[in-house]
């Protein structure tokens, strides 16, 4: 039986393929967090791990993404490479996904998900009428449950659709990629979406008007979602812990993670954009000593750049009239300078210049702080610190 109640905490976990690790690293801080889940709404890889959740076996779950390689998933050689899997998608139709049926036969408990206090729900949708099926666990057939979560999963046409009593599924993401709807209509009164900006439909309207809503999304680019690779998943697994934890206040940052109130709003803003032009590591939670100290470190594997940066910088007119320029054709000051310029050296030239010239810098017009914003704050950063 499940629970009846008022209030009903949904997660709705959206599709994604190989990014689904980052869900499963965000279903675990949750965990952490004590919240607990009343429905869970799942799309695709969602639906794999939305499975996962509502048996009560997260360990089990990042067990199962630890050990998922691309050819463990779809029916390609092992060492493949993306070229060798679109080689499939053309000449056979679409990959098939038996390794993927044994990992879902291997890891998920039909009795366990039907027992569970969690009311869970996946889509899927039927071929040849396209039709979105939004299936509760009462709508599946008895021993069916891994069938439509891999019907769930099976993004066609990169991968076969996946029969069912003589029916034809494909992926739950034609019909919605991440149900929100779904979670709402079943009495959710909170939801927590992960998003991994996967492919398929959305209802916008739906996630604007759910209620108390906490949306978790990676600022990041999370991978080629057909290519699972263990080292990209253990960073998923990571980087969807510390988002989660941030979505709910407990830490402070934006790409970067950094203990609460290390640093006011504005100079986090600066910090999150130094640390991503010097390329620091997005895994540590950050205090302010550490990240001084992990930033000076890069400085000073970075001479070479800020030397070259000076000499840029001293070779260089930014004028009134170049902004003039810039508003008439921002796209040529793209190509001339930030695409030619690394973005370390940018933020030592804008850092040289904001020093020497305080308010007075070209670069504290707006339009250019538009153009290159991530530069222009990480300098600011360098300068308000002396780091420079």
């Amino acid at each position: 039986m499940k629970k009846v109640q008022t209030e009903k905490t949904a997660l709705v976990l959206s599709g994604g393929g190989s990014r689904g690790a980052y869900e499963a690293g965000a279903c675990q801080a949750l965990s952490e967090l004590g919240i607990d889940i009343d429905i869970i709404t799942g799309t695709s890889v969602g639906a794999i791990n939305a499975a996962m959740v509502t048996q009560g076996e997260l360990e089990l779950a990042t067990r199962l993404w630890k050990e998922m390689e691309t050819h463990m998933v779809f029916d390609v050689p092992e060492g493949s490479q993306p070229f060798d899997y679109a080689r499939e998608i053309v000449f056979n139709q679409g990959a098939g996904t038996s390794g993927l049926k044994a990992l879902m036969d291997k890891y998920i408990d039909e009795s366990k998900i039907r027992s569970s206090e969690i009311d869970m729900g996946i889509t899927a949708v039927s071929l040849p009428d396209f039709k979105p099926h939004f299936l509760f666990m009462e709508d599946i057939p008895e021993g069916k449950v891994i069938d439509y979560i891999m019907a769930s999963a099976s993004a066609f046409p990169a991968i076969h659709s996946y029969p069912i009593d003589g029916v034809d599924f494909i992926d739950g993401g034609y019909a919605d990629a991440i149900p929100v709807d779904m979670a709402v209509k079943r009495g959710a009164t909170r939801v927590i979406a992960v998003n991994l900006r996967g492919y398929g439909k959305t209802n916008q309207e739906a996630i604007k008007n759910a209620p108390d809503m906490t949306w978790i999304e990676s600022p990041w680019d999370l991978g080629f979602q057909f290519v699972f690779d263990l080292d990209n998943t253990r960073l998923l697994l990571r980087l969807g812990y510390l988002d989660t934890m941030k979505a709910f206040g407990v830490l402070d940052g934006g790409y970067y993670t950094f203990v609460r109130c290390t640093f006011d709003k504005n100079t986090m803003k600066m910090a999150d954009a130094c640390a991503k032009v010097f390329d620091l590591d997005p895994c540590i939670i950050y205090t302010r000593d550490v990240f001084m100290e992990k930033l000076r470190k890069r400085l000073a594997e970075s001479q070479s750049d800020a030397e070259e940066a000076l000499k840029r910088y001293k070779t260089a007119s930014f004028k009134p009239r170049d902004l003039a320029a810039l508003r008439a054709d921002i796209n040529q000051l793209r190509t001339d300078v930030k695409n030619v310029i690394s973005d370390n050296i940018l933020a030592f030239i804008v850092a040289y210049s904001l020093k020497e010239k305080g308010d007075r810098s070209f670069f504290q017009s707006r339009t250019v702080q538009k153009l290159i914003p991530e530069p222009v704050l990480a300098a600011k950063f360098l300068v308000k610190y002396n780091l420079i």
